[in-house]
């Protein structure tokens, strides 16, 4: 094949998929990983796509957000490893805020201590969790439908009254110098999220990281990254800025 048309191809499937592995280009194209990668580096020289850990996905605008049944169907063997390892963390009689997002939504899956309390800004959280018969906070206000998060003024009251042991957040993307999110309403309740939490975690994907958005939420410092991702120039530049936990 020429390389002209495995580059069509790769452009076809990553405007389709949004996000690509080099191991699915490698079996579609029949071609080497070496030159699967150079492909994917011509084309990201030509901006036409943006490299990431193990692949590719399309260029976004800055307020560009999937809604959660998109997100859902995405990276979940690695959503799930952080998860678990998310939930390692929380110990008997804490009090811990889970944001809405679909990575948090396993974490949530992964709870089973009642002695733990739980806030949320995520009806479908919220449920989960009364359904394990873990005590439930909910927080209120405008609910946002792409992402089931709860925003506003009200959202934002109710927060700043609470204090919490442990905050698991989630965001679009990450930089070497902050968190960012799309949408300005979210990002200023993951904003009092933080603020108001001793400890503070990040749950990201390899998807995420490099990763710029809209609204920027914190400075790298101010939480501890909890990720799959491994051996990135990116990720060794975010470690000497915080602590980040690999899974």
């Amino acid at each position: 094949m020429l390389k002209s048309e495995r580059k069509h191809i790769i452009l076809e499937k990553v405007i389709k998929e949004r996000i690509v592995s080099i191991e699915d280009l490698v079996q579609e194209l029949n071609s080497s990983e070496s030159t699967v990668r150079r492909d994917l580096d011509e084309l990201e020289a030509e901006n036409k796509l943006r490299r990431i850990h193990g692949g590719a996905e399309s260029l976004h605008s800055l307020q560009e957000e999937e809604s959660n049944k998109d997100k859902a169907i995405k990276n979940v063997q690695e959503k799930s490893a952080i998860a678990k390892k998310a939930a390692e963390l929380i110990k008997d009689f804490e009090v811990v805020f889970i944001d809405a997002g679909t990575t948090n939504e396993l974490l949530v899956h992964e709870l089973a201590n009642p002695t733990v309390t739980v806030v949320t800004n995520s009806i479908h959280h919220a449920a989960s969790l009364v359904e394990r018969d873990i005590p439930t906070v909910i927080i209120g206000g405008m609910v946002k439908t792409s992402t089931d998060a709860s925003i506003g003024g009200i959202a934002l009251n109710q927060i700043g009254q609470l204090s919490f042991d442990r905050a698991f957040i989630g965001m679009n993307g990450v930089d070497l110098e902050s968190y960012s999110t799309p949408d300005l309403e979210e990002g200023a309740v993951k904003r009092a999220i933080l603020e108001n939490a001793k400890n503070t975690y990040i749950l990201l994907d390899s998807s995420k990281l490099g990763r710029t958005s809209f609204v920027k939420v914190a400075p790298v410092k101010r939480a501890t990254i909890i990720t799959n991702a491994s051996d990135t120039e990116i990720l060794s530049k975010l470690k000497e800025k915080t602590e980040v936990i690999e899974v």
